[in-house]
């Protein structure tokens, strides 16, 4: 951490990452959100009942099914919306049937991993038995709420770069021109033809090279998924340092309390068509003063969420600087660390399983003593 971020309190750090992001401005402050993270936020978006269901699966480190990381599905959904919306506007004919085939195309996609996401082979039951095993588990998602939350995730905000889709006719001939020159890298031509393809200038990508978000709700959203990721990682790396923290502190139940506060406040900001949360970070919301306290709770919620997640990682630091210093003095002293990862041989296997038996030795002991006294109550 440095000097600034010190001076500054959590409330600002907050601030400043928001503003960053709904500005687009330098590197991002948030790294992409985690699957699990992933999922947690878009509980704000659906039913209690699947949000219950995602809080019991993840509490008992209950896999989802997969969809080689919902990131992507994040990027696809941002390409449809704006797909649909430049579509919907009065472009040329011509651009508008460009866009609906690489729609189509998009459309497809979505669907095939909708469709994975929802069948959910190999993860949810499918025979009836299981299936009321784990409803009474309380674990079981039906194939439709398995849908709803594939479309929450869809709706969960990214800080991946999403390819810009053509608005006029010029950027998508320089997009099409672009494809054929990567196309024709790709054709195995004559040395002289080789050449020549090299020799042409470099044609400049559609793409957006600093992402930006919105509004700041969604903003908030993504700074507490990561800090929940963060919260992860410091419970990874501080072990046992850390243990008492993790063992009080419920982090799923309150990513998702978070979740469903910012999503409630951005419908409300969208049907209000509010002004005041377009450009960064801002106290007023523009709906009125019972939004605006609303608002200010949840913003001191995150920063408490935010304050335990630095604490989290400074116990964790010094957890893991107190492992390296102690392995060092071993290391000194020709004897093996505390904290190496323990190889036990065949000798120790062997001591552990007869240990394990120590029990049922003890009881046939005394079983054949009690049963000679009987036959030789003498001796």
């Amino acid at each position: 951490m440095t000097a600034d971020n010190k001076a500054r309190t959590a409330r600002d750090r907050i601030v400043s990452d928001v503003d960053q992001m709904c500005r687009g401005e330098g590197r991002p402050p948030v790294a992409e959100l985690s699957d699990r993270a992933a999922l947690l936020v878009a509980c704000g978006l659906v039913e209690p009942r699947i949000v219950d269901v995602v809080r019991t699966r993840l509490h008992r480190n209950l896999s989802f099914p997969t969809t080689g990381g919902f990131h992507q599905v994040r990027v696809i959904e941002e390409q449809r919306h704006d797909l649909r919306r430049i579509i919907d506007s009065p472009a040329p004919s011509m651009l508008k049937m460009a866009l609906r085939t690489r729609l189509a195309e998009l459309d497809r996609k979505y669907l095939v991993l909708r469709s994975g996401f929802t069948r959910g082979a190999g993860v949810f039951a499918y025979k009836i038995k299981d299936i009321r095993a784990d409803r009474r588990r309380g674990v079981h998602l039906d194939t439709d709420d398995r849908g709803r939350l594939f479309d929450a995730l869809a709706s969960t905000p990214t800080m991946a770069p999403v390819p810009l889709v053509p608005r006029t006719l010029g950027e998508l001939g320089t997009v099409a021109a672009a494809y054929g020159q990567r196309e024709m890298g790709r054709v195995v031509l004559p040395q002289r033809m080789q050449t020549v393809v090299r020799s042409l200038p470099s044609l400049p990508q559609i793409r957006s090279d600093n992402r930006r978000i919105p509004e700041m709700y969604t903003a908030m959203l993504m700074e507490v998924g990561g800090l929940y990721d963060r919260l992860n990682a410091g419970y990874f790396r501080g072990g046992r340092a850390v243990e008492e923290i993790r063992l009080q502190f419920d982090a799923e139940s309150e990513l998702i309390g978070l979740s469903g506060d910012l999503c409630r406040l951005r419908e409300a900001a969208a049907t209000a068509d509010a002004s005041f949360s377009s450009d960064g970070f801002s106290t007023l919301t523009g709906m009125g003063p019972a939004i605006d306290r609303a608002w200010a709770e949840v913003v001191e919620r995150a920063v408490a969420f935010r304050e335990l997640v630095e604490s989290v990682e400074s116990r964790a630091d010094v957890a893991v600087a107190e492992a390296a210093r102690v392995a060092g003095i071993a290391r000194d002293n020709g004897v093996r660390s505390p904290a190496a990862h323990y190889q036990p041989n065949q000798a120790d296997l062997a001591a552990e399983h007869l240990a394990a038996r120590a029990g049922d030795r003890m009881l046939s002991t005394e079983a054949m003593r009690r049963l000679r006294g009987q036959i030789d109550p003498e001796k």
